[in-house]
Protein backbone atom coordinates (compact mmCIF):
# COMPACT_ATOMS: atom_id res chain seq x y z
CA UNK A 1 0.00 0.00 0.00
CA UNK A 2 2.84 2.41 0.78
CA UNK A 3 4.10 2.15 -2.82
CA UNK A 4 0.79 3.59 -4.00
CA UNK A 5 1.02 6.71 -1.84
CA UNK A 6 3.41 8.65 -4.09
CA UNK A 7 1.51 8.04 -7.36
CA UNK A 8 -1.78 8.92 -5.67
CA UNK A 9 -0.25 12.08 -4.15
CA UNK A 10 1.22 13.04 -7.53
CA UNK A 11 -2.14 12.47 -9.24
CA UNK A 12 -3.93 14.57 -6.60
CA UNK A 13 -1.37 17.37 -7.05
CA UNK A 14 -1.77 17.18 -10.83
CA UNK A 15 -5.56 17.42 -10.59
CA UNK A 16 -5.26 20.32 -8.15
CA UNK A 17 -2.85 22.25 -10.39
CA UNK A 18 -4.71 21.67 -13.65
CA UNK A 19 -7.15 24.62 -13.29
CA UNK A 20 -4.29 27.01 -12.46
CA UNK A 21 -2.18 25.76 -15.36
CA UNK A 22 -5.17 26.05 -17.68
CA UNK A 23 -5.83 29.65 -16.61
CA UNK A 24 -2.18 30.61 -17.09
CA UNK A 25 -2.02 29.03 -20.56
CA UNK A 26 -5.26 30.76 -21.50
CA UNK A 27 -3.87 34.11 -20.30
CA UNK A 28 -0.88 33.88 -22.68
CA UNK A 29 -2.70 32.25 -25.62
CA UNK A 30 -3.06 34.15 -28.88
CA UNK A 31 -5.95 31.97 -29.93
CA UNK A 32 -7.43 28.65 -28.93
CA UNK A 33 -10.00 27.27 -31.31
CA UNK A 34 -11.81 23.94 -31.38
CA UNK A 35 -10.76 21.20 -32.05
CA UNK A 36 -7.09 22.12 -31.41
CA UNK A 37 -5.72 20.64 -28.20
CA UNK A 38 -3.27 23.51 -27.64
CA UNK A 39 -3.38 27.24 -28.45
CA UNK A 40 -2.24 28.35 -31.89
CA UNK A 41 0.36 30.70 -30.37
CA UNK A 42 1.60 32.29 -27.15
CA UNK A 43 2.29 35.88 -26.16
CA UNK A 44 3.03 37.76 -22.95
CA UNK A 45 1.47 40.94 -24.32
CA UNK A 46 -1.46 40.85 -21.90
CA UNK A 47 0.85 40.51 -18.90
CA UNK A 48 2.91 43.42 -20.23
CA UNK A 49 -0.25 45.51 -20.54
CA UNK A 50 -1.07 44.61 -16.96
CA UNK A 51 2.11 46.30 -15.74
CA UNK A 52 1.16 49.34 -17.85
CA UNK A 53 -2.29 49.39 -16.18
CA UNK A 54 -4.01 48.78 -19.50
CA UNK A 55 -7.75 48.39 -18.92
CA UNK A 56 -7.34 49.39 -15.27
CA UNK A 57 -6.39 45.88 -14.11
CA UNK A 58 -3.43 47.04 -12.03
CA UNK A 59 -5.55 49.74 -10.43
CA UNK A 60 -8.27 47.18 -9.64
CA UNK A 61 -5.63 44.89 -8.12
CA UNK A 62 -4.38 47.67 -5.85
CA UNK A 63 -7.92 48.67 -4.92
CA UNK A 64 -8.91 45.09 -4.05
CA UNK A 65 -5.76 44.65 -1.98
CA UNK A 66 -6.28 47.81 0.07
CA UNK A 67 -9.97 47.06 0.66
CA UNK A 68 -9.21 43.49 1.75
CA UNK A 69 -6.29 44.63 3.94
CA UNK A 70 -8.35 47.27 5.74
CA UNK A 71 -11.29 44.90 6.18
CA UNK A 72 -9.05 42.11 7.52
CA UNK A 73 -7.21 44.34 10.02
CA UNK A 74 -10.35 46.06 11.34
CA UNK A 75 -12.33 42.80 11.49
CA UNK A 76 -9.61 40.93 13.36
CA UNK A 77 -9.04 43.67 15.95
CA UNK A 78 -12.75 44.33 16.43
CA UNK A 79 -13.64 40.65 16.50
CA UNK A 80 -10.98 39.95 19.13
CA UNK A 81 -12.18 42.85 21.32
CA UNK A 82 -15.91 42.16 21.03
CA UNK A 83 -15.53 38.39 21.44
CA UNK A 84 -13.72 39.05 24.73
CA UNK A 85 -16.53 41.33 25.91
CA UNK A 86 -19.18 38.78 24.90
CA UNK A 87 -17.35 36.04 26.81
CA UNK A 88 -17.85 38.07 30.01
CA UNK A 89 -21.62 38.29 29.56
CA UNK A 90 -24.06 35.90 31.22
CA UNK A 91 -26.33 35.62 28.18
CA UNK A 92 -23.51 35.38 25.68
CA UNK A 93 -25.25 32.63 23.67
CA UNK A 94 -27.92 35.12 22.56
CA UNK A 95 -25.27 37.66 21.53
CA UNK A 96 -23.39 34.99 19.58
CA UNK A 97 -26.63 33.88 17.98
CA UNK A 98 -27.19 37.45 16.77
CA UNK A 99 -23.84 37.30 14.97
CA UNK A 100 -25.23 34.65 12.64
CA UNK A 101 -27.89 36.95 11.15
CA UNK A 102 -25.57 38.93 8.82
CA UNK A 103 -24.14 35.62 7.59
CA UNK A 104 -27.51 33.90 7.07
CA UNK A 105 -28.61 36.02 4.11
CA UNK A 106 -27.15 36.13 0.63
CA UNK A 107 -24.73 39.09 0.27
CA UNK A 108 -26.79 40.40 -2.66
CA UNK A 109 -30.07 40.34 -0.68
CA UNK A 110 -28.34 41.77 2.39
CA UNK A 111 -26.81 44.61 0.38
CA UNK A 112 -30.20 45.41 -1.21
CA UNK A 113 -31.69 45.72 2.28
CA UNK A 114 -28.90 48.06 3.40
CA UNK A 115 -28.51 50.03 0.19
CA UNK A 116 -31.11 52.65 1.20
CA UNK A 117 -29.06 53.61 4.27
CA UNK A 118 -25.84 53.82 2.27
CA UNK A 119 -27.55 56.15 -0.21
CA UNK A 120 -28.96 58.20 2.67
CA UNK A 121 -25.48 58.75 4.16
CA UNK A 122 -23.82 59.32 0.74
CA UNK A 123 -21.77 56.13 1.05
CA UNK A 124 -23.13 54.42 -2.06
CA UNK A 125 -20.56 54.10 -4.83
CA UNK A 126 -17.63 55.01 -2.57
CA UNK A 127 -14.54 53.22 -1.30
CA UNK A 128 -15.61 53.84 2.31
CA UNK A 129 -19.10 52.47 1.66
CA UNK A 130 -17.75 49.22 0.22
CA UNK A 131 -15.40 48.78 3.19
CA UNK A 132 -18.21 49.40 5.71
CA UNK A 133 -20.54 47.03 3.85
CA UNK A 134 -17.96 44.25 3.95
CA UNK A 135 -17.22 44.91 7.64
CA UNK A 136 -20.90 44.30 8.44
CA UNK A 137 -20.30 40.68 7.38
CA UNK A 138 -16.68 40.10 8.37
CA UNK A 139 -16.89 41.45 11.93
CA UNK A 140 -19.61 38.95 13.02
CA UNK A 141 -17.60 36.24 11.25
CA UNK A 142 -14.50 37.24 13.23
CA UNK A 143 -16.43 37.20 16.51
CA UNK A 144 -17.71 33.69 15.84
CA UNK A 145 -14.26 32.53 14.74
CA UNK A 146 -12.44 33.91 17.80
CA UNK A 147 -15.05 33.03 20.42
CA UNK A 148 -13.43 29.63 21.05
CA UNK A 149 -10.25 31.35 22.25
CA UNK A 150 -11.97 32.71 25.35
CA UNK A 151 -12.27 29.41 27.21
CA UNK A 152 -11.98 28.73 30.92
CA UNK A 153 -8.19 28.31 30.78
CA UNK A 154 -7.72 31.72 29.19
CA UNK A 155 -10.05 33.33 31.69
CA UNK A 156 -8.14 31.71 34.55
CA UNK A 157 -4.82 32.83 33.09
CA UNK A 158 -6.15 36.37 32.75
CA UNK A 159 -7.24 36.36 36.39
CA UNK A 160 -3.85 35.06 37.54
CA UNK A 161 -2.11 37.81 35.57
CA UNK A 162 -4.31 40.43 37.21
CA UNK A 163 -3.69 38.94 40.64
CA UNK A 164 0.06 39.17 40.11
CA UNK A 165 -0.21 42.93 39.51
CA UNK A 166 -0.67 43.18 35.75
CA UNK A 167 -3.04 45.84 34.48
CA UNK A 168 -5.47 45.28 31.60
CA UNK A 169 -3.14 46.66 28.95
CA UNK A 170 -0.22 44.50 30.09
CA UNK A 171 -2.46 41.43 30.27
CA UNK A 172 -3.71 41.95 26.72
CA UNK A 173 -0.38 42.73 25.04
CA UNK A 174 1.92 40.44 27.05
CA UNK A 175 -0.32 37.48 27.87
CA UNK A 176 -3.40 37.25 25.65
CA UNK A 177 -2.13 38.46 22.27
CA UNK A 178 0.92 36.13 22.17
CA UNK A 179 -1.33 33.17 22.97
CA UNK A 180 -4.01 34.25 20.48
CA UNK A 181 -1.57 34.98 17.63
CA UNK A 182 -2.25 31.78 15.62
CA UNK A 183 -6.03 32.30 15.84
CA UNK A 184 -5.64 35.97 14.98
CA UNK A 185 -3.60 35.10 11.89
CA UNK A 186 -6.24 32.60 10.77
CA UNK A 187 -8.94 35.22 11.32
CA UNK A 188 -6.91 37.80 9.38
CA UNK A 189 -6.40 35.44 6.43
CA UNK A 190 -10.04 34.33 6.38
CA UNK A 191 -11.48 37.84 6.47
CA UNK A 192 -8.95 38.99 3.87
CA UNK A 193 -10.11 36.24 1.51
CA UNK A 194 -13.79 36.98 2.18
CA UNK A 195 -13.21 40.59 1.17
CA UNK A 196 -10.90 39.63 -1.71
CA UNK A 197 -13.49 37.38 -3.39
CA UNK A 198 -16.56 39.41 -2.38
CA UNK A 199 -18.81 40.32 -5.31
CA UNK A 200 -22.43 40.83 -4.26
CA UNK A 201 -21.97 43.61 -1.70
CA UNK A 202 -19.36 45.38 -3.82
CA UNK A 203 -21.62 45.33 -6.87
CA UNK A 204 -24.70 46.73 -5.10
CA UNK A 205 -23.06 49.18 -2.69
CA UNK A 206 -20.28 50.16 -5.08
CA UNK A 207 -22.80 50.56 -7.97
CA UNK A 208 -20.04 49.75 -10.45
CA UNK A 209 -17.88 52.71 -9.43
CA UNK A 210 -15.60 50.69 -7.12
CA UNK A 211 -13.99 48.42 -9.70
CA UNK A 212 -12.40 45.64 -7.68
CA UNK A 213 -10.60 42.76 -9.34
CA UNK A 214 -13.56 40.42 -8.81
CA UNK A 215 -15.81 42.80 -10.70
CA UNK A 216 -13.25 42.90 -13.51
CA UNK A 217 -13.34 39.10 -13.85
CA UNK A 218 -17.14 39.08 -14.17
CA UNK A 219 -16.97 42.01 -16.56
CA UNK A 220 -14.59 40.16 -18.90
CA UNK A 221 -16.70 37.00 -18.66
CA UNK A 222 -19.80 39.00 -19.55
CA UNK A 223 -17.95 40.44 -22.55
CA UNK A 224 -16.88 36.92 -23.61
CA UNK A 225 -13.27 38.08 -23.36
CA UNK A 226 -11.96 34.75 -22.08
CA UNK A 227 -8.27 35.63 -22.40
CA UNK A 228 -8.44 38.73 -20.18
CA UNK A 229 -10.83 36.87 -17.87
CA UNK A 230 -8.13 34.19 -17.51
CA UNK A 231 -5.51 36.88 -16.84
CA UNK A 232 -7.69 38.46 -14.14
CA UNK A 233 -8.38 35.02 -12.65
CA UNK A 234 -4.66 34.27 -12.46
CA UNK A 235 -4.15 37.49 -10.53
CA UNK A 236 -7.10 36.91 -8.22
CA UNK A 237 -6.02 33.39 -7.17
CA UNK A 238 -2.43 34.41 -6.44
CA UNK A 239 -2.96 35.89 -2.92
CA UNK A 240 -5.06 32.91 -1.73
CA UNK A 241 -2.31 30.56 -2.89
CA UNK A 242 0.25 32.53 -0.87
CA UNK A 243 -2.00 32.59 2.19
CA UNK A 244 -2.59 28.86 1.98
CA UNK A 245 1.16 28.31 1.96
CA UNK A 246 1.67 30.68 4.91
CA UNK A 247 -1.14 28.97 6.82
CA UNK A 248 0.38 25.55 6.26
CA UNK A 249 3.96 26.64 6.85
CA UNK A 250 3.59 28.82 9.94
CA UNK A 251 0.08 28.95 11.42
CA UNK A 252 -1.08 25.32 11.37
CA UNK A 253 2.33 24.12 12.54
CA UNK A 254 1.93 26.26 15.66
CA UNK A 255 -1.63 25.12 16.25
CA UNK A 256 -0.55 21.49 16.03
Amino acid sequence: MKYLKRPIAFLALLLFMMPFVFLFILSIADGWNFPHLLPSGYSTERWSRLMQNSGGLLQSLQLSFFIALIVAIVSTITGFTISRSISLQRKKKYLLFACYFPLALSPVIYSLLLNHFFILFNLSGTFTGVVIAQLIITIPFSILLLRSFWNENIRALEQVSTTLGSNLQQTIFRVLLPMALPQLLVCFFQTFLISWFEYGLTTIIGVGKVQTLTLKVYQYIGEANIFYAALSSCIIVFPPAIFLWINKRFVFSKLN
